[in-house]
């Protein structure tokens, strides 16, 4: 107990002013995020969906520009950074609602779509999405873009920094940093590798999609790892080749976007060895043969629909969301379906989940286990990494995101059970949300009872900020 009171008295408590004064000095970067779509909205003269837009862009901006020139904080701590981050989503997820509003959504209903998208999930309740302006398909693919990138890898980076305090927030820390001078610099470098991803993705799919806004929506949802398509089956209506060239991009963005900066200064195979695309692709090459398997054991499904479940995983797996088919109810690979989406990506990525990182960790830890069983009472082992013993700090950090993930889906299951929700549906939509994936068992819609889309919208914001951001927010020790 005393101890526990040393450490008390040695804490950083969060000042409200440096927070507001952080959060202002974003105003440019929240502009951006309703400005884009209300200038889409402007040249197809759809003015009511323009003015929701504008005006909180312009207001933003505003705010911004006033911030920049007198309240920028320069001495912000790593508790006020991280409740910056998470007043970022926050205020991100509020400026669309109205938006969403004129496009037909209840107010209940805006703010599920406007979190799913800024948090990259794909999980909708949206009907008549077909008889959308262009500026609402562009202003969800927007906001996921956006969400995938601007705010959870380069809020991050810009923020909190690539450094101890990110690994220990469960954000995505932005490894090898002796590559590059600074934290803006990083941040600049993997902006330019998200842009290149997405202006190829983009090329990539105008000659495969029916139209060329199509192509666009779905180039940037499938950069960002988000799920949102224009059309409300997904992907199915499109065709095998445009399924392919999507999974493909999302694969692209579902390892840590260091690997590019890595693969163009020292090569493909030391991108490969240095970063975690190694993990990844072994996951995803493992998860593929394993489905494979399981389709034909169970021989529940003609052989055409083969190729429906391999795209099915890798969209779980980089939990972009997409779906090329009905999720099938095959026990066994319904069962791999979580287990991918629970995993996800990698750190560093625009991919949701546990990250395959932790999952290798988790793996390295049972092993070590194992071998100090075998081991003399006086031998050294360590849990080791790339040669290198992992930091506890690390350790803590990875068994208090999996502890903070499986406690999380636990409540929101009871809540979905005690509500007579099917058992199994509702844990593949929970955990779907969790992780930010998008894919649904068809229990997420219009129809869902209020009370539950506002859990599953709680799952995402905590999913996406890796729930260790936004309890420390929440938490009164933070500000006292």
């Amino acid at each position: 107990m005393a101890s526990d009171r040393g450490q008390a008295s040695v804490v950083w408590r969060a000042r409200p002013d440096r927070i507001l004064r952080a959060l202002a000095s974003y105003g440019l970067v929240l502009a951006v995020l309703t400005g884009v779509p209300a200038l889409a909205a402007l040249v197809a003269r759809a003015w009511e969906l323009f003015v929701v837009l504008a005006v909180p862009g312009v207001l933003s901006a505003g705010m911004g520009v006033i911030a920049m020139r007198r309240w920028v904080p320069d001495d912000l701590r790593k508790i006020e950074a991280v409740v910056t981050l998470v007043g970022l989503f926050a205020i991100a997820s509020v400026l669309p609602v109205p938006a969403f509003m004129v496009l037909g959504f209840n107010g209940w209903d805006a703010v599920f779509e406007s979190v799913s998208a800024i948090t990259s999930t794909g999980l909708t309740v949206a009907t008549g999405t077909m008889d959308w302006p262009f500026a609402g398909h562009l202003l969800r693919s927007w906001l996921q873009w956006s969400g995938g990138f601007a705010i959870a890898v380069a809020g991050v980076a810009l923020i909190i920094g690539p450094g101890a305090t990110a690994q220990a927030m469960g954000q995505v820390g932005i490894e090898k940093r002796d590559l590059l001078s600074s934290t803006g610099e990083q941040a600049r470098q993997l902006m330019i590798v998200y842009g290149v991803l997405s202006v190829l993705a983009v090329v990539v799919l105008l000659p495969l999609m029916p139209s060329w806004w199509e192509a666009v929506a779905i180039g940037l949802t499938a950069v960002s790892t988000g799920g949102f398509t224009p059309r409300p089956d997904s992907l199915a209506s499109y065709g095998r080749l445009a399924q392919v060239v999507t999974m493909l991009v999302c694969l692209s963005t579902s390892v840590t976007l260091m690997f590019y900066v890595l693969w163009r200064r020292k090569g493909l195979k030391e991108a490969i060895l240095g970063t975690n695309a190694r993990g990844v692709l072994g996951g995803l090459v493992t998860g593929l043969v394993v489905v494979t398997a399981l389709f034909f054991i169970g021989g529940e499904l003609p052989l055409s629909a083969l190729a429906d479940v391999l795209l099915n995983f890798t969209s779980a797996l980089t939990t972009a969301g997409f779906s090329v088919d009905v999720v099938t109810d095959v026990p066994g690979v319904v069962a791999l379906l979580l287990t991918a989406m629970i995993v996800g990506g990698g750190v560093g990525s625009t991919a949701g989940g546990i990250k395959i990182d932790r999952a290798i960790s988790v793996a390295r830890m049972v092993g070590l286990t194992l071998m100090r069983l075998r081991t003399p009472p006086r031998a050294v082992t360590h849990l080791k990494e790339e040669g290198q013993p992992v930091k506890s700090d690390r350790i803590i950090s990875l068994v208090a995101v999996v502890a903070c993930y499986g406690l999380t889906a636990l409540v929101a299951w009871v809540v979905f059970l005690m509500s007579g929700k099917a058992p199994l549906g509702s844990l593949f939509d929970i955990v779907s949300a969790l992780s930010t994936v998008g894919l649904s068992s068809g229990v997420t819609g219009p129809d869902l009872a209020p009370h539950l889309k506002m859990v599953l919208t709680a799952a995402m914001f905590l999913g996406r900020l890796e729930f260790l951001a936004v309890i420390a927010a929440l938490s009164p020790a933070t500000w006292r």
